[in-house]
Formats: C-alpha cells, structure tokens, sequence
C-alpha cells in the first residue's frame, strides 16, 4: 500500500512540473470574394483596395497629386505621381532664381519597383549623425499628363528639412513666377502624405493598415523588338509599400491552392509584382485577354495570406478599365 501512495505522489509531482499544452486558434479561411474596380474606359482613377473589407477605401483622379513624402523615422524620400507619367531631374544649381530652363537637365521617372535607390529626386539629403541635412539642389519638375491628357507644366523646386519630421519645400514655375513655399509634416499613418502643386496636402492615400492594391496607371521601363528600352503608361496594380509582399505562382490550381503551399513560396515586396502581368494584348481582336491562370499570393502587412486571380478587365457593357478578380483568405 506504501508503494501504492508513494507512486501516485511521484506522478502528482512530475506532471505538475510541466506546463499545460498551449491551446493553437484553427486557421480559418475565408470564403471566395469577387472585387470590381472602375479605373474607366481611360484610367482617369487610382483605386486603393482592401481585401479583408472587399472594399474600396479610397478614389483620386489622377491628376489631383503630384508629389510623395516619405514617412518613416529614418526616410526621407519623395516620390512622383508616375500615373501622369512625370518626371524630375537635378539640375546640379543651389541658386533657386538663376533655374529658368530645362535644358542640359536629364530627366526620369521614378521606377516602377518603387526601390528608393532609382527614384527620380533621388537622395536629396546627407545624414550627419543621423540628421539629415539637404543638398540645396534645385530639381525640375515635369508634372505630365492628367487625364484629360493636357501637359501640367514645369516647376522647379528646392527641398529642405527644418526638423527630422517636417518637409519644407519651395516651388515656382520657370519663369520665377508663382513662388511659394510649403510645409509637409510626416503623418506616421500613412505610407506617403500627398501633395498638389495647385492645392497643397491631399487626402490621397489612405491609413497605411486600410489599404493592399492600388489600381491606376504607372510609368514602366518597355523594350522594343530591337531590345532597346523607353518609358511608357501602362494599367495594373501596385503593391503596398507597407510591409507587404506578393508570390506568383504558375504550377497551382487556383482552386486547391492552400495556406500550406502559400508558406513555401517565395515571396517579394516589388510594388509592381503584380503589375500588369495578369492580362495581354490581343491585336488581332483588338481586345485584352485576362491571363485567368496566373495565381497572386498576397501576404499582407498583418501576415495574412490571400490567394488572388483576375478574371476581367471589361464591365458587362464591354468597355474596359474596370479589372475584376477573385480573392480568398487562405
């Protein structure tokens, strides 16, 4: 009988020194969505879209931005609105009145990879002990086409940063005139604050978490048969800069495409992964061919994954710009 007792209190002992197994949450997917967006017949609106709402949280035409401004604590770059297909370029002058020509003045857009090192303001800073200090360059600044496809015109533009969390710049047209200056504070809740030329800070982008694929025209590096490149607009979709990612894959089914497949692959945060891969041109017809077999695999800045496929790019009337595809929550 001793042994008996001695034994149960040797178990009560031992298995109390272990922690209870953790309880795991089952994965739970979602059910298959369709989404819509109406970039109409000439791409005259960005759409930013959200897949946990299939909702549209925002709609800008075009023309109603024109530059970005970075705000993270350590970045201080400063994008294009590359749907109007703008450009800017260094003029290598820190005399802001003796800039009254683009001439001798290289140029470019802003890659559509979104990679920081090949935009085309470029590093307009230094950082001495952390602080960033301005190089007093004078940039040019061609502001494209808006959608009614009329040229926006020159600006030349100085940047400067009164504190580490504040964009002042300074902005005319090439003959001096119009000259003002404007203050940018970084707004932490989004990827990029937005600003017009004409109208100051806009309400663009919404809250960085809000948003996964913006719809809308871009600036991309083509070939020609020849192999040599050019710039050129073309329609699709960018990626959200905020910790999101996207895989492509072309082996799957879209329909037996599981959360474990989506584990292994191999995922990428270029903005233009997706792009505007998914459908083609067919010259013979006249007509977009949406590519239904090619597979997006969305991992979202929350670490969710969505599995994605377009299945049009036409409405039920047949007039184009108006992507549709399906999406579910693995």
């Amino acid at each position: 009988m001793r042994h008996l007792i001695l034994y149960i209190f040797l178990v009560f002992v031992l298995t109390s020194c272990f922690e209870e197994d953790q309880m795991v949450t089952p994965h739970e997917a979602g059910n298959l969505m369709l989404g819509e967006v109406e970039l109409t017949e000439n791409y005259k609106y960005q759409v930013f879209y959200d897949l946990g709402t299939n909702s549209v949280t925002n709609q800008n035409l075009i023309s109603e931005w024109d530059l970005g401004f970075e705000t993270s604590d350590s970045g201080w770059h400063v994008i294009l609105n590359t749907s109007k297909m703008m450009l800017a370029g260094n003029t290598g002058q820190t005399n802001f009145e003796s800039v009254t020509s683009k001439n001798g003045v290289k140029l470019n857009f802003d890659v559509s990879s979104g990679n920081p090192d090949s935009l085309a303001i470029g590093v307009w800073y230094s950082t001495l002990d952390e602080t960033p200090v301005t190089d007093g360059f004078v940039y040019i600044v061609d502001r494209g086409t808006g959608e009614d496809g009329k040229a926006a015109g020159l600006k030349k533009v100085s940047f400067s940063l009164p504190d580490k969390s504040t964009y002042e710049i300074r902005f005319a047209n090439l003959d001096g005139s119009d000259e003002q200056t404007a203050i940018i504070q970084k707004d932490t809740s989004l990827a990029y604050v937005c600003f017009s030329f004409d109208n100051g800070i806009v309400d663009i982008q919404p809250k960085k978490e809000n948003w996964d694929l913006l719809f809308t025209k871009y600036s991309t590096m083509l070939t020609t048969d020849e192999g040599e490149p050019y710039p050129y607009l073309v329609t699709g979709v960018l990626l959200n800069p905020y910790k999101s990612s996207v895989a492509i894959d072309t082996v799957s089914i879209f329909e037996t495409l599981s959360f474990e497949i989506a584990e292994e692959e191999e995922y990428f945060d270029r903005q233009d992964i997706i792009g505007y891969h998914w459908k083609e041109y067919d010259f013979d017809n006249d007509r977009y061919i949406t590519l239904t077999d090619k597979i997006f695999i969305l991992k979202t800045s929350v670490g969710y994954y969505y599995k994605i496929r377009f299945i049009d790019f036409y409405n039920s009337t047949g007039e184009r710009g108006y992507p549709t595809f399906e999406f579910l929550r693995l």
